[in-house]
């Protein structure tokens, strides 16, 4: 199965296109219904989860995706790329030099084991610095990571 990341637009798997903004029917047309379903406490968003929970998808409170992560990391079947490289495979000091060449305002704060990366609303996360590739990444629609210091 190939994967592929389009930070701000989609993600394609094979010739099935999920676009930010579908709903959720929309998106059980292309892939099925999800293995589970998890509403965000207090809230009237929502998450959907695919392919034996490797793939969670996030709707807001009226019912539009916007977010969009990858959850088994190199152990995991989906082995997504992104700007023609594999994101779970390739080193992950690597990764965070390709990204940042397509945005350079990171929010850096949790470095070595966090990264945002606010203009093309990317995360990457790992459960330690000490690994050598990432656990997990997620794209989210604009501005997704910005957020107000209060």
């Amino acid at each position: 199965m190939r994967v592929e990341i389009f930070p701000l637009e989609k993600i394609q798997i094979d010739d099935k296109e999920i676009i930010f903004g579908m709903n959720s029917e929309q998106v059980q047309e292309l892939i099925g219904i999800p293995d589970r379903i998890f509403k965000q406490y207090g809230s009237k968003s929502y998450r959907h989860y695919y392919f034996n929970s490797e793939l969670g998808l996030d709707f807001d409170e009226n019912g539009f995706l916007e977010f969009i992560e990858f959850l088994a990391g190199n152990d995991g079947s989906l082995k997504p790329y992104i700007y023609g490289l594999s994101a779970f495979e390739i080193d992950a000091d690597k990764l965070i030099e390709i990204i940042t060449e397509h945005d350079d305002e990171i929010d850096d704060s949790e470095a070595n084991c966090c990264y945002s990366f606010f203009n093309i609303s990317i995360g990457l996360w790992r459960k330690n610095d000490k690994s050598k590739r990432w656990d997990t990444i997620g794209i989210g629609t604009k501005d997704y990571y910005r957020y107000d210091v209060i």
